[in-house]
This record gives structure tokens, sequence and C-alpha cells, in this order.
């Protein structure tokens, strides 16, 4: 049997990338039963993103488990309370390896700490390295070099005198209700020892501690392992590649517009579009073209003309992201240089599933899906260069088909070669033990 956890995730949150470890791991192991522990919001994700995908997996089972929050002491406990109980089902079933699809340094603390007791010494562990291996980088950007000073600023809130004007006086008993449950549950929350833990342990302090053979670490593309080297002795570390698994999409045909369309799918950056927003308007385009904002927070997007918003606020259900993504000409891909250098972006890998060519800042986790020998879009090296390549598009969008069919074709290719199918055995080597 495999047994598979998510300890963090809930909702749709990770869901793409954890169908897509559960596939390959039926795949390496066709013969298990599978059995996923994930809190029942998460469990529903995974059912809903499955069965869009059109993946049928066999032979398994889901578990809802009550997540904890590992920054807090009382959460911590529960994560304890939690994986002791998982460890025993572990042992009374025979199974001796169990695969973590996330991971905290609080979370590591509590199985190294579990694994110390006889009854669970000889269990071994695979860990997807999520966002968190990004704490290891020592030589992080202090703001977004991409944007000005005015677009790091948060747009504030409502003026004091705004406030005084829409003051009603019959909602003052209902406010102090409020206000004495907020005290309240604070000082529940305090009796309750839900101080912050996580001061206490480091990323690489716990990715090192008490490490050996039986702990295996999972990057999610192939340029993780040599920057990890300058901040990491990976010698010391199990590592191993799995480029982020993902069930890709039926493959859409090329959009017919009569204008460019360009579109930001999942999480992004409001800064930087508020950036390329006002930049692209300092320009006076006199032809038409969309930023369709598909996923992301908008916050001070409003009011711009050619940036529309089909989400409205809300969050959107895959089936409405890839429905709003079929008539799009180009992502956005908004991250720079410093981002992403010890993990991987779903961004990248969306694009490739919805079969679209991407615009995107110089960054070593899309560079390594866009090698120069099989391009799927265009890499900028500056802002500059981003809007000038922008404009360009939109001034000259029917002159640019042949090129992004160019990038349509070669993402079929590029499909191919990082289907879940093919990563199977890394799947399977990151997961076994002689």
């Amino acid at each position: 049997m495999i047994l598979i956890v998510e300890p963090i995730c809930k909702d749709f949150s990770h869901e793409k990338v954890n169908s897509g470890f559960i596939y390959g791991l039926r795949l390496a192991f066709p013969q298990d039963m599978i059995r996923v522990y994930a809190d029942k919001t998460h469990i529903e994700a995974l059912h809903t993103i499955l069965a869009l995908d059109g993946v049928i997996i066999n032979n398994i089972e889901y578990i809802p488990i009550i997540l904890g929050n590992s920054i807090s002491l009382n959460g911590s406990i529960r994560y304890f309370t939690l994986f002791k109980r998982i460890f025993k089902d572990a042992a009374k079933i025979g199974v001796g390896k169990i695969f973590f699809l996330s991971y905290s340094p609080v979370i590591l603390y509590i199985i190294k700490r579990l694994k110390a007791k006889n009854i669970f010494s000889e269990l071994k562990f695979s860990f997807v390295l999520h966002g968190d291996f990004e704490n290891l980088v020592d030589d992080k950007e202090s703001v977004n070099p991409l944007v000005s000073v005015k677009n790091h600023i948060i747009t504030p809130g409502r003026s004091f005198r705004d406030r005084l004007v829409k003051f009603e006086p019959k909602k003052i008993p209902r406010k102090i209700i409020s206000l004495t449950r907020y005290i309240l549950n604070g000082l529940f929350r305090n009796l309750n020892y839900s101080i912050p833990v996580s001061k206490w342990f480091s990323t690489k302090e716990m990715l090192l501690w008490k490490n050996s053979s039986d702990y295996r670490y999972i990057a999610l593309a192939n340029h993780v392992v040599g920057n990890a080297q300058k901040y990491i002795d990976i010698k010391k570390l199990n590592l191993f590649t799995v480029v982020l698994p993902t069930n890709f999409a039926n493959p859409l045909p090329r959009p017919i517009n009569k204008f460019a369309k360009f579109a930001i799918f999942g999480y992004g950056s409001p800064a930087v579009l508020r950036e390329i927003a006002y930049r692209l308007e300092k320009k006076k385009i006199k032809k038409n073209y969309e930023i369709r904002v598909i996923g992301m927070d908008n916050a001070g997007l409003s009011g711009h003309p050619h940036i529309t918003h089909p989400s409205l606020g809300k969050t959107l259900s895959r089936q409405d992201m890839e429905k709003y993504a079929q008539d799009i000409d180009i992502f956005l891909i908004l991250y720079h240089k410093g981002q992403y250098k010890l993990t991987c972006s779903g961004t990248i890998l969306e694009a490739i599933s919805n079969s679209k060519p991407i615009l995107y800042f110089d960054n070593d986790c899309i560079n390594s899906f866009n090698e120069t020998a099989l391009p799927i879009g265009i890499r900028c090296q500056s802002m500059d260069k981003y809007i000038d390549k922008m404009e360009d598009i939109i001034l000259n969008y029917h002159d640019y088909q042949s090129e992004l069919d160019m990038y349509r074709s070669n993402i079929c290719l590029v499909r191919e070669k990082f289907s879940v199918k093919n990563s199977v055995p890394n799947i399977r080597n990151s997961f076994t033990w002689n």
C-alpha cells in the first residue's frame, strides 16, 4: 500500500500538482493500493480536478483528516497526534514508507521526533519541496525590481471622513458585540497556547537535523538542484527531481481573435501588472487589446480600460479558469529573476497545459522550460523590453501569428517531454529504498 499525506493544503490549493503526484505514484506502483490522508475540502478538490482532467485512479481510498496550524503550539500538538495516528496505521498494515505532498520546518521536526521512537524507527519518507524550500535563499530582493516605488505602495483604505459620512448609529450594538467576540476569541487562543513556534525552527536546520538516507526530498524543476548548491550542502540531502507533475488538458486550437489577448492565469503579481498597465497607457496605443486576469488578485487594477476581471473578485472554479483561457493568445508570467530559484511555478505548467505561448521576465524556473532549441515563448531582460514587446505584439498582432503558431507547435512537444508518464521513473526512484 502507498500512503500519501497532504498535511497543509485545503480546498483548491496545489490540487493540480497533488493530483499529478497521486497519478504518477499509481503509474509507478500499479499493483499497490493507494491511501490519501488530506483535509476533506482538499479531497473534494482532488476529485474535481481528476474528473476534469479525465484521469481515473483505481484502487484508491481517501481518509479525511483535520489539519493543524504548524506555526502555533496547539497546532503543532495536533500535528503530533495526527502523524502518530498515521504512523500507527502504517505499522498496523505493514507499510514502511510515507509520501508527503508538502511540509514545513515544524512538520519535519515533529516527524523526525516521532521517528526517534522505536516503533517508528524503520519508517522512510519522501517530501515534495514546495515554496518553503525558497526560505534557504539568503540573497532575496527586498523589493520587486520590476516595480516602481509608487506601485509598491498598498492602496489605502477609506479615509476617516468617508467612514464618518457612512456612520450609522443603529449599528453600534452590533459593532460592540463583534468587538467583544473578537477580544474573547483572542483570549481563548492565548489560553490554548497558540503562540508562534515557527521562529524556533528554520528550513535549513530542519532539513539537516537528524538527516539520514531514510529521508528523501523531491525538487520540482531541473534548475533547482544547481541553484540549491549555493545555499545548502546538497550532498547531505537525498535530492531527487520530478518536474512538477501535471495532468495536461487537451490541447486547445489556435485562437481566432481580431486583436491581441493576454492573460494572467492563477497566481500573479498585482504590483507588476499595475506597472505594466501604467506603462502601456503612457504609450497611448491606438489599437485594441485585452489583459484578462484569470484568478490573480486584482488589487488596484480597476479602472484600467484594457484589463478585464471575469472573476469579479470571487474565486473561479477550475472549469471557469480554463474556459476563460480558451481564446487567449499569450500568458503573461510576471516573476522576476530572484523568484522560484528553488522550486517551480505552477503558472508555467498551466501555460503548457493550456497550449499558450508565454511572455516572461528572465527567470531560472521559466527558462528551464523555454529551451533555446525548443522555444515556447519570449523572454525579456527588463520591464522596458517587456513593454516594448507587448506594444509590438499589439500593433502587429496579425504578423505575429506564424511565430505564435511555432510556439504552440513546440508546446506540443514539451507537453510530451514533461508528461506525468515520462516522470514515472523519477517518481519511482524517489520513493524506492533497496
